[in-house]
C-alpha cells in the first residue's frame, strides 16, 4: 500500500511539474528580445528545475559560431566564456552536432571535455546536463543546466529536461524571429527614407 502511494505522490508531482512547465512557458513566451527572455528563464525555470547554473548557446550560422550566456542562478552574475576552452571541444557544440542530450559529470573522465572538466571544478560544479535547442525547422542551440550536486541529471530528470528544452526552443525561435524582423523592417524604413531623400532632389 505504501507503495502504491509513493507511486501516486511520484505522479501527482509528475503532474503537477509539468502543469507548472505549461505556466513557464507562458511566462518566457512573451519575450521578444533574446537576452530579456534568457533573463527570463533564470527566473521562471526555478519553478520546474533544479539548477546551479544555465546558460544557453546560440548558433549564428552566418559568423558560424555560438553566442553564449551562462550565469550563477542564485546571484544571476554573468560568467564569460572561458577563452582557454575552444567551442569545438565544449559540450554545447556535440550537442548541436549530435542532437542528444549530453550529461557532463566530475565523476567520470571523458578524454573530449578534459578542459570543460577543469572549469567545472573553478566553479564548483560537479554535473552538466546539456540539451538541443531545436524546432522543427530551425537548430537554435543548446541549454544547459549545472549542478553543484553529483548525479542530479538521472535518466527522468534529462528525460523532462528535454520537454523543458523543447519549449525554451520555441520561445528563442520566436524571439530570434522577431528580431530579425524587426532588424529588416527598421533597414527598409531606412531605404525607403534614402529614396525619399533621393526622390526629393529629383535623382
Amino acid at each position: 500500500m505504501r507503495t502504491e502511494e509513493a507511486a501516486d505522490g511520484a505522479r501527482l508531482s509528475a503532474a503537477t511539474r509539468y502543469e507548472s512547465l505549461v505556466g513557464v512557458s507562458n511566462a518566457i513566451g512573451t519575450h521578444r528580445d533574446p537576452k530579456d527572455l534568457f533573463s527570463a528563464l533564470v527566473r521562471e525555470l526555478h519553478r520546474v528545475v533544479r539548477f546551479d547554473y544555465i546558460g544557453v548557446a546560440i548558433r549564428d550560422e552566418k559568423a558560424n559560431t555560438f553566442h553564449r550566456h551562462f550565469v550563477d542562478a542564485e546571484t544571476e552574475a554573468a560568467i564569460p566564456p572561458d577563452p582557454e576552452l575552444p567551442i569545438e571541444e565544449s559540450d554545447a557544440w556535440w550537442v548541436y552536432q549530435n542532437q542528444e542530450p549530453l550529461v557532463t559529470s566530475l565523476e567520470t573522465h571523458d578524454a573530449r571535455f578534459s578542459k570543460l572538466h577543469e572549469i567545472l571544478k573553478k566553479y564548483g560544479v560537479h554535473c552538466l546536463c546539456t540539451l538541443p535547442l531545436t524546432t522543427a525547422h530551425s537548430k537554435v542551440g543548446t541549454l544547459t543546466f549545472g549542478s553543484k550536486a553529483p548525479d542530479a541529471y538521472t535518466a527522468d530528470e534529462v528525460h523532462f529536461l528535454s520537454v523543458v528544452a523543447e519549449q525554451i526552443a520555441l520561445a528563442f525561435d520566436n524571439a530570434l524571429h522577431f528580431d530579425a524582423s524587426q532588424a529588416s523592417q527598421q533597414q527598409l524604413l531606412k531605404k525607403n527614407e534614402r529614396l525619399g531623400l533621393l526622390a526629393r532632389a529629383g535623382l
